[in-house]
Order: structure tokens, then C-alpha cells, then sequence
């Protein structure tokens, strides 16, 4: 018996073959012969009812969607290198996103179409007094979009060999906003796993770079703390969240001296 099951936010599963269930099922059998078959139903129903998602059958799984960020290398015409980024937003069946060559030269990304595992997108600027067009298509694999991009960036359009890559785990920038005061202002932290460490660095007010202390990142779980001040005015905070695809959802508490501590939630957004 072969049963297929839609399950949400994952992809289109062949549970019953794919499954562990379906291994144990089958060394059940072969071990004591026809009298195994309830057990082998029971095997299926079991995998049903659980509502296995893909990820747990297969890790390697990729979200079945282009939702996320995307980086790949480029070389301009000019001859700089780039690694530009194209963050995508799935809303019902509406993608919106923006595109980056580096920090502070976002663009949005326009008439996106996505047909199953294809793409097209078009991103739209202006260079140098005039409008310059890059058009996206590509067929995604996994976490991998392989596909071409045609620019009239030097004049004449042209087309180059794309390959994008899904960014994935607690590298990159998180930002968020924080009311302090009745203002906002927007902070960020730029986090970074080296082995098994989780490092990174938070900048202050004045632009200088705060390491983060106790870091660590296991089973989708962050946590770090940073301290910064001086004196009397020193305060630490710490960290925690649970790693969402592109959103990190937990909450920062904060001691100023010998205060009591203030909890806030905390819910950044991969920027870069």
C-alpha cells in the first residue's frame, strides 16, 4: 500500500516509502513471514497518525519553498566581485522580496512568477543616470537555485550562468527594533558559527563593535549574552531565541547594575 499525504508547511510526502516505518515494516516481515502483515499496517498507520514531517524523515530536506535568503558570487563588469543577495517573502501564493549587490543597496524584487520548483524575478536600478534591468530564472533544487541572469548592466544585455545558494542555520545579520525612552531605534547583531562556537559582535550607538559572550546555537536554539557600559552604567543582556527560517523568536533580558533585570521579547529578522 502506497499512501501520500500533504502535510503543512512541508512538501508533497511519499510517507509510506520513505519512512522508517517502512524499513522496520519490511525486517518484520522477511523475520516471521505473512503472520507479520498487521504489524506492518500498524507500521503505516502509526506514521500517518504521527504526521512525520520531512525533515524528519530526511534532515536533508529542504523547506518546499523559495521563501528565505539567497546569496551567490558575481563578478561585475567592471571586474569588483560581489556576493549579492535576494531575500524572498512567500504570502499565500504572493512572493515579494528585495535584492542586494552589498549592505545599503537594496532594490525590490518585481514580477516574480513561481511554478513549482521554477522562478523568475526581475530587479530593478538605476545606474548612473540610467535604468538598468536584471532578470532572474532559475529551477530550484533543495536549497540551491541554479538557472541564468540577463542584465543590460554594461549597455547590451547580457547573460551569466546563476547559482544560488539558501542561507541556512544562525550565520548572517539579525535586526530588530527596540523602544527605549518612548523611541525606537533598530539594533542588530551579525552572528557566526565557527565549529561547534557560536561567535559574533553587536554594535553600539557609537559604532563600535561589542563582542557577544557565551554564544551558543544547538537544535535551533540560540543563546548569548553582551555587556556593555562602564562603571556604574554597565548593563548586560542576554539573549535567547528559537531559530524560525528567516526569524528568530524568543526574549532579551536586560540588568542594569544591581536592578532588576527587564524582560522583553525579542523577534529579529535575517538581514543580510
Amino acid at each position: 500500500m502506497k499512501t501520500s499525504l500533504l502535510l503543512p508547511g512541508t512538501a508533497r510526502l511519499d510517507l509510506w516509502s520513505r519512512s522508517p516505518c517502512r524499513r522496520g515494516a519490511w525486517r518484520g516481515l522477511a523475520a516471521t513471514g505473512p503472520r507479520a502483515a498487521p504489524f506492518v499496517a500498524l507500521c503505516a498507520l502509526l506514521c500517518l497518525v504521527a504526521g512525520v514531517s520531512a525533515a524528519e524523515l530526511d534532515p536533508s530536506v529542504a523547506p518546499p519553498t523559495f521563501a528565505g535568503s539567497w546569496t551567490w558570487k558575481f563578478t561585475m563588469p567592471d571586474g569588483t566581485a560581489v556576493r549579492p543577495k535576494v531575500r524572498l517573502m512567500q504570502t499565500g501564493e504572493v512572493f515579494t522580496g528585495t535584492s542586494s549587490l552589498r549592505p545599503g543597496t537594496e532594490a525590490p524584487v518585481t514580477n516574480v512568477v513561481v511554478r513549482d520548483n521554477s522562478i523568475a524575478f526581475e530587479v530593478v536600478r538605476r545606474q548612473h543616470g540610467d535604468t538598468v534591468i536584471t532578470r532572474y530564472t532559475g529551477t530550484r533544487n533543495g536549497n540551491v537555485i541554479k538557472g541564468e541572469m540577463e542584465s543590460n548592466w554594461a549597455g547590451e544585455k547580457r547573460s551569466y550562468p546563476w547559482e544560488a545558494r539558501r542561507a541556512a542555520g544562525i550565520d548572517g545579520t539579525w535586526k530588530w527594533t527596540v523602544q527605549f525612552g518612548g523611541r525606537k531605534f533598530e539594533s542588530r547583531v551579525t552572528l557566526k558559527m565557527e565549529g561547534d562556537k557560536l561567535t559574533g559582535s553587536m554594535p553600539g550607538r557609537d559604532g563600535r563593535l561589542t563582542p557577544i559572550k557565551h554564544g551558543s546555537f544547538k537544535d535551533g536554539m540560540v543563546a548569548f549574552e553582551v555587556d556593555r557600559g562602564r562603571d556604574d552604567t554597565r548593563f548586560v543582556t542576554k539573549f535567547e531565541g528559537k531559530l524560525e527560517g528567516e526569524i528568530l523568536k524568543g526574549t532579551t533580558e536586560t540588568t542594569f547594575g544591581d536592578g532588576e533585570p527587564r524582560v522583553d521579547d525579542w523577534e529579529p529578522t535575517r538581514s543580510e
